[in-house]
């Protein structure tokens, strides 16, 4: 075996490497989860192409989510209100269900407008790309 071909044949792995890389983040970014909270009411939101990044939430009211985590078969998200910050809007916690390939948890949802309207219970979240 030569040695001459070593120095190629590391590029070329460091670069294979590379361009996988990126394929996994851009898929990463193409997946959505669809939480279904009520029959009539779905939250539905991209996961962020690059950890730590937060996604944008449909909710009812104009809400940021503050903490979100899609990794290690865990799902968590957390939104507060955008004009009084305090108030969390929804919160959403579930785990990899490897039988159905959902996630499976508890949500925590606040739809009230200058009331504290609290709904909570068992949710469902697919992911899709």
């Amino acid at each position: 075996m030569s040695t001459r071909g070593m120095p190629a044949a590391a590029v070329i792995c460091l670069l294979a490497l590379a361009l996988h890389s990126g394929e996994a983040a851009a898929a990463a970014a193409k997946r959505t989860i669809t939480c279904p909270i009520a029959k009539e009411y779905s939250l539905k939101f991209e996961v962020p192409a690059k950890l730590g990044d937060l996604p944008d939430v449909n909710f009812d009211y104009d809400s940021r989510v503050t903490l979100f985590s899609f990794r290690d078969r865990n799902l968590l998200l957390v939104a507060v209100d955008d004009v009084v910050p305090s108030r969390v809007r929804v919160v959403i916690s579930a785990q990899l269900n490897a039988a159905t390939g959902t996630y499976d948890g508890q949500f925590v949802v606040d739809f009230g407008g200058n009331q504290l309207m609290i709904d909570n219970g068992p949710i469902s979240c697919s992911v899709s790309r």
